[in-house]
């Protein structure tokens, strides 16, 4: 990371309120995403959307942030594991100018991707987000807050009384997910948070989710932990199945004691019962696992 004072900057309002609009290529869009990366994906001139929800992002120590680029279309996304990108944060009074390197993260092979990285926000108020490269356009603004209301890093993981295999009569009625872990239905979310075991819990609907992330994001789930036995899983359908078939999508109660307006979250709760780290959007398996090995000891 490089740090230096700025000269100030030009600033575009709003650009972050797009963000979950840029990501929510849901099931009703007839549009297929596409992801334009090597040579042709230039990051100069490109729209950078942070795809957080909106005050998510604090003053609390380490931030995982997640920035979209836009091409031509609404749906283009521009970027790859090819185009590297330099994260450049900068404060609302352009005192502090930092540089950070980002992942490339993709959840649906090429359809769509985002850029990530982990930065530690020093002060409240608006920050501008770029990457380095491009012009006063690339860039966007986000409002980092003191506290947020989704649970974070250290806090205790609210004690949910979520639906379990118990008390349905298949798991289609509790989970949408085509190929369901029964595992991961075994425990309520707070059954697991005070079992003292170390815990990993999804919020996601493969069936309902408006981010079109879901379904992959269980994948990663199912994938990373399948040989794992020194950690837990409870899968969380964010709305009312019944009621979702309906066409009305109703939070489940988990989802408003968590303080979640966007799927899919994952969670990973220590043996405290403690939040140990949290990934709202895309996440990559080696992620999740090194915050598993985290809490395990295995790492």
């Amino acid at each position: 990371m490089t740090r230096s004072r700025g000269k100030g900057s030009r600033w575009v309002a709003g650009v972050a309120a797009l963000a979950l609009a840029v990501v929510a290529c849901g099931s009703d869009d007839t549009s297929s995403p596409s992801t334009r990366t090597g040579s042709n994906a230039s990051l100069e001139n490109a729209v950078v959307v942070v795809a957080n929800s909106p005050d998510t992002l604090t003053t609390r120590g380490d931030q995982r942030v997640m920035v979209a680029l836009l091409g031509d279309g609404p749906s283009q996304f521009l970027g790859g594991a090819d185009v590297p990108a330099t994260f450049q944060f900068e404060s609302e009074d352009s005192s502090i100018v930092d540089e950070v390197q980002g992942t490339w993260l993709t959840a649906t092979g090429a359809t769509l991707g985002l850029y990530v990285t982990h930065y530690t926000f020093d002060t409240p108020g608006i920050w501008a987000i770029r990457l380095k490269g491009g012009d006063d356009q690339s860039l966007a603004t986000v409002n980092v807050t003191d506290d947020s209301a989704v649970p974070e890093v250290g806090d205790p993981a609210p004690p949910s009384q979520t639906m379990t295999a118990a008390g349905a009569d298949d798991l289609a009625t509790i989970s949408t997910d085509p190929d369901p872990d029964p595992a991961f239905y075994q425990l309520s979310v707070a059954d697991a948070i005070n079992s003292g075991k170390p815990t990993v819990i999804a919020f996601a609907t493969p069936a309902f989710c408006q981010t079109a992330l879901c379904g992959p994001t269980m994948d990663i789930v199912k994938d990373a932990l399948a040989q794992r036995t020194d950690v837990q899983v409870v899968h969380v359908e964010p709305y009312d199945i019944a009621k979702a078939k309906a066409g009305d999508l109703v939070p489940i109660d988990a989802m408003t004691e968590w303080n979640l307006a966007t799927e899919p979250w994952v969670f990973v709760v220590g043996a405290d019962g403690k939040v140990a780290a949290s990934f709202e959007g895309i996440l990559g398996e080696d992620e999740l696992v090194k915050a598993v090995d985290a809490v395990t000891g295995a790492a």
